[in-house]
Order: structure tokens, then C-alpha cells, then sequence
């Protein structure tokens, strides 16, 4: 085998040569400072704590109910002569809503009303004979006082023997008679108040049959006594019915209500607040308006789930009917040294992160409410190691913890 010549192994020489170069140099040079950890800052949006005193607010769910639904009904036998409404129309107090057949109420009042006028003529006769048989008891007195005389006359002749035994007889016999007639006529004069008495009952009796046949016959017209609208109308021109039918049904948006269940953990507290006369407001959004309510009373039944609240529409209840499901925000008693924050600033829901130093603290809370402003649902929260004028986080960051550090991009 013949041996490598200088010539073959300079390449391999200069190679080595430059690595070795290379390895030096690598070892010999100058290190660089490590370069500084910087820590990650995220951009957050924050808000200024104000304790206030503010009702928290409680979402219900309720249903609009008419508890004053007025079912007009046919005072007699009669025929609808007329419906001058429609199922849902509107209606204004003193307004002609049917009307029945007059002929089927008038002659029972024109018979009421001629007894009554019968027995006033009756009463009238009777004050007419007292006057009389008081005139006449006078008369029977003296006449009595004229018998006794001839009595007593036909006793003397007889005893005289100028006067016979019938001639005594006639004459007690004629004074009999007119002592019972002078009697009956005593007799008279003490059955008057009573008779007076027994005609003037009669008489009132007979007065009420005209008020009512009176009533009967206003009522053949149905006016609606309120502002309102026909719930339902039941009968047509022509029909036929029945006493005490039902013709048509309407009722007052004034008096509608809205029946809300209270949930059982709020239950005491409501009924605390209505035993202390405070009042208590709801609003709801509806048909494109907002719905002043006010609580009223509360159901006198409970269950389980809670008690039904029932609440009157005192802003907005021409734009609602009965029947229609409305969602509504109740205001509840105020309470002192509360914060409105957003539902984003809530972490496993009582936490929330306060900004102290560009960095987050987190702090437990008290959770009062939920809380309505400017149409946005927020909490209500308390905590006595929160103060006026912290910075809180609002920002709902997934990774927040204690200590991480943030930049404030906005303090509302």
C-alpha cells in the first residue's frame, strides 16, 4: 500500500486547521449579558366603587288577569232587540252596548204600579171614614143619652099605670140597639191605626214590585259603567233568552292586575315590607312601552315555591290584556352600603379582583341583588374590606389570579 502524499493530504490539513480556528475562537470570545424577563401586562377595563343606599331588583314572571270581569246578564224573559259591539272593540263609560225588547218589561211595571196607585186610593178612603166615624161616635153618644131618657120614661108611666108593659119593652130594645151601635162604631175608631198600618205595607210592597219592574226595565239596556273592552259577546239581534242569561262580557283596564309568583327565599322579606305600609314599584318592558306596576297585596295562600304577589298597572295598562305573559322587575327594600358592578366582574360567583399597584387582589363578596340601570341587569354587592373609590377589575379575564399584573384602559 503506498503512503498518502503531502500533496493528497493538504486538504484534510486545512480543514482541521480551520476547525481548530474555529473552536478556539468559539471559546475565547467575550459573553453577553442574559437579557431581562419581562412579565406580561393585560390591558383591562376597570371601575371606581360607590357605596350607595339602592333597591336591589327581582326578576318575576306574571300573568295580566281581570279581577273585575263584569258579565251583563238579561234581567227577564226577553229578545235581544240589538248588539252594537264586537268581540275585543273598545268601550267608553255611558256607552250603548244591547239592548232588549221594552214590551217584555213595561207591563209588569204598569201593573205594579196601578196597585200602588189602588191602595193609596184605599189609604185615602181610610182616612176619610176615621174623620167620619169620629163625627159619627159624637152623634151615636147623644142618641144612646136619648134611649136611656126613653127608658126611664116608659118605667114612670108604667109604674103610674098610665103606660103599657111593650111600650117599656120597645123602648129598651131601641136602647140596645144603639148601644151597640155607639160600641161598634168605639170599635172602629180603635181598628184604624192598625187597618192604616196593614194598607201602608201593602202599599210598600207594592212600591218596591215598581222599583224593581223599573230596575227590570233599565236594565234591559246594557251601558258599560267604565272605559274598557268587550271580552266576549254571547247573543245576537233576535235571540231569545232566558232570565238571568248571560249576554256579553268586558271589563276595565284600570282594574287589571298583574298575578307574579314571589319566590319563597324573598317571601318574608316582601311581607315585612307590606305589613310596614312601605310601597313597593315594578316596571316591565311591554308591547314597546315600559309598565308602571305597584305591589298591592299578596295572595292569602302560599306554597313551596313561594306566595303569588299581585300588583296594579298604574302607568301603561291600555296597551295590555288579560291573558298576556309579561316578564317584570320588582324593586325591593333599599339597602345601605351597596356597589353596582357588572355581572363580568363576578368570578366564581362571589370573587371579584380589586387593582391595587397595576396589580389584582382578589376579595370575597356579598352578593345583596341583582340591580336595573339603564336597562341593563347588574349586581348589588358588599364586602367591609372593600372601600370608597377602589378600582375594581370589570374585565372577565380567564386566567386572573392574584398578582397578575394589568393596565388600566379605562375607569368609568
Amino acid at each position: 500500500m503506498t503512503k498518502p502524499t503531502l500533496k493528497q493530504l493538504t486538504p484534510i490539513l486545512i480543514i482541521l486547521f480551520g476547525v481548530a480556528v474555529f473552536i478556539l475562537l468559539k471559546a475565547t470570545q467575550p459573553s453577553a449579558p442574559p437579557a431581562p424577563i419581562k412579565q406580561r401586562s393585560w390591558q383591562v377595563q376597570t371601575q371606581v366603587i360607590k357605596f350607595q343606599k339602592l333597591s336591589p331588583s327581582l326578576t318575576l314572571y306574571g300573568l295580566i288577569e281581570s279581577p273585575d270581569l263584569v258579565q251583563a246578564a238579561a234581567a227577564n224573559k226577553s229578545r235581544v232587540t240589538s248588539v252594537l259591539i264586537h268581540e275585543g272593540d273598545p268601550i267608553q263609560q255611558g256607552q250603548l252596548l244591547l239592548t232588549l225588547d221594552e214590551r217584555d218589561f213595561l207591563p209588569r211595571l204598569v201593573q205594579a204600579q196601578a196597585r200602588a196607585q189602588e191602595l193609596k186610593a184605599l189609604i185615602q178612603s181610610e182616612q176619610s171614614r176615621f174623620q167620619s166615624d169620629k163625627t159619627a161616635l159624637g152623634h151615636e153618644k147623644s142618641l144612646v143619652s136619648l134611649e136611656q131618657s126613653a127608658v126611664k120614661r116608659a118605667k114612670m108611666l108604667k109604674n103610674k099605670k098610665l103606660g103599657s108593659t111593650a111600650s117599656l119593652e120597645l123602648a129598651k130594645e131601641e136602647l140596645g140597639r144603639q148601644q151597640l151601635s155607639y160600641t161598634n162604631r168605639q170599635l172602629a175608631l180603635k181598628d184604624h191605626a192598625a187597618r192604616q198600618q196593614q194598607l201602608e205595607a201593602r202599599l210598600a210592597y207594592v212600591q218596591a214590585d215598581v222599583e224593581l219592574a223599573k230596575l227590570d226595565l233599565e236594565r234591559s239596556k246594557i251601558i258599560a259603567p267604565f272605559d274598557g273592552y268587550i271580552e266576549k259577546r254571547m247573543v245576537t239581534a233576535g235571540d231569545q233568552v232566558k232570565e238571568n242569561q248571560i249576554l256579553l262580557s268586558f271589563y276595565s283596564t284600570e282594574q287589571l292586575e298583574v298575578r307574579a309568583k314571589i319566590p319563597a327565599t324573598f317571601q318574608y322579606e316582601i311581607q315585612k315590607s307590606l305589613y310596614n305600609k312601605q310601597t313597593l314599584f315594578a316596571f316591565s318592558k311591554h308591547a314597546g312601552t315600559t309598565l308602571k306596576l305597584k305591589l298591592d297585596r299578596l295572595s292569602g295562600i302560599a306554597d313551596s315555591r313561594g306566595i303569588d304577589a299581585l300588583f296594579s298597572i298604574t302607568s301603561g295598562h291600555e296597551w295590555v290584556r288579560p291573558g298576556s305573559s309579561i316578564s317584570l322587575s320588582l324593586h325591593r327594600p333599599a339597602i345601605s352600603n351597596v356597589a353596582v358592578i357588572p355581572y363580568a366582574a363576578l368570578y366564581d360567583n362571589n370573587r371579584i379582583y380589586r387593582v391595587v399597584n397595576q396589580k389584582l387582589e382578589g376579595l370575597n363578596i356579598k352578593i345583596a341583588g341583582n340591580y336595573l340601570e339603564d336597562g341593563i341587569e347588574k349586581l348589588l354587592v358588599s364586602n367591609p374590606k372593600l372601600q370608597q373609590n377602589d378600582i375594581i377589575l370589570v374585565t372577565h379575564l380567564p386566567n386572573a389570579i392574584n398578582g397578575l399584573k394589568v393596565e388600566t384602559a379605562q375607569q368609568p
